[in-house]
């Protein structure tokens, strides 16, 4: 398989996961709406604004991706047809400049789960409740997505480095 089908594979699961994003994007900001309006406790009510803040997040990302990666998918083919030896390198390099991204996001994930823990160890405040749970919510979203964001791609990664050789 060459090259480019490989980038286009990529490129479709990056639309495909960026769809869900957004899906999962409004569901939250839909269930945080929901739980304002319809739950009669404290703490349902100080679910809205983090689950819309979560929400507001993912869309705003999957939004940014679902209008990138369109653009990648007609201008690839043409960089990959006019030269092929550069266009492996330039997407070596940007492969390379991304890679630091699934590190950050295992951080933010951490501090994320220990803020929530420390919040609920020293609170039982429902808006500083909910605050934990929002942030939570956020870490293991974003870490489920990365899972298999990373796994994508590695497997591009490899087609890139077989193809420098």
């Amino acid at each position: 398989m060459e090259l480019i089908q490989h980038t286009t594979n990529w490129i479709k699961g990056e639309l495909f996961e960026a769809k869900l994003i957004v899906s999962f994007g409004i569901l939250t900001a839909v269930v945080g709406f929901l739980f304002w309006k319809l739950g009669n406790t404290p703490n349902s009510h100080a679910l809205l604004w983090p689950l819309l803040v979560c929400g507001v997040i993912y869309i705003g990302v999957g939004g940014g991706m679902l209008v990138s990666n369109p653009k990648r998918m007609v201008e690839l083919p043409k960089s990959y047809q006019q030269d092929q030896k550069a266009f492996i390198v330039s997407e070596k390099k940007r492969v390379d400049d991304f890679q630091y991204g699934y590190k950050v996001s295992k951080i933010v994930a951490t501090i994320f789960f220990a803020a929530t823990l420390l919040i609920f160890w020293t609170t039982k405040n429902p808006t500083w409740m909910g605050i934990g749970i929002g942030l939570s919510y956020f870490a293991i979203a974003g870490l489920a997505i990365d899972y298999f964001s990373q796994e994508r791609a590695d497997t591009y990664y490899n087609a890139i480095l077989a193809a420098l050789h």
